[in-house]
């Protein structure tokens, strides 16, 4: 059978406050999720954290989040809506910078154009669990699809490269350490995220 490649990537979208404050994170974290299940590229661009663009050009993550749910052959991924149940952390400076850490509910379908053959499904099941780092993973063989539900995790960000304002990025091990350092890193008290999960149908 002709071997196709799946890739599930953490999104590094973001979405953009207006103050510093506690109550702003709160009004803004709907905004961020019915962006991000609309799929809204425009506005993905203008409110991640721009040092991002300094590791990811602009349009390059314009093209790589177009590929991701729009491009791939074999298969479609899709975001799906469901209840956000936003968990606040505390607004920390650290330096110049302020910073939240936000964990949410995320859920997507896996939709394939073929089966999975049977004696594959739970390796399937098996490599997402492991790379998304939950156990709600179900194949549902006659539909062709795979609904996954995990926590996700978001970094707000205010500083002077966002004047002040908060701006948002999904949090990940190799980007993270790209834009802040360890220090950050060890107060926000951040360990090991999903990544990309990279899968073989033979």
């Amino acid at each position: 059978m002709k071997k196709l490649l799946y890739i599930v990537a953490v999104l590094l979208v973001s979405f953009q406050g207006f103050s510093q404050d506690a109550a702003s994170l709160k009004a803004n974290a709907q905004k961020y999720y019915d962006i991000t299940v609309k799929l809204d590229y425009t506005m993905m661009m203008e409110m991640i954290y721009p040092k991002l663009f300094d590791i990811v050009p602009k349009e390059t993550m314009l093209t790589t989040l177009k590929k991701t749910f729009e491009e791939n052959e074999g298969f479609k991924v899709k975001l799906m809506p469901v209840a956000p149940n936003f968990v606040f952390g505390d607004i920390k400076k650290i330096g110049n910078q302020s910073f939240s850490v936000i964990n949410h509910d995320t859920a997507f379908k896996i939709i394939w154009d073929e089966p999975i053959p049977a004696e594959e499904i739970q390796s399937y099941i098996d490599s997402f669990k492991a790379t998304m780092n939950t156990q709600d993973v179900v194949y549902d063989a006659p539909n062709k699809t795979m609904d996954i539900k995990a926590r996700s995790k978001l970094i707000a960000v205010a500083d002077e490269t966002t004047n002040k304002e908060w701006k948002y990025l999904t949090y990940s091990d190799q980007i993270f350490p790209m834009i802040f350092n360890e220090k950050i890193k060890t107060e926000l008290g951040l360990g090991p995220a999903a990544g990309e999960a990279v899968i073989q149908k033979k």
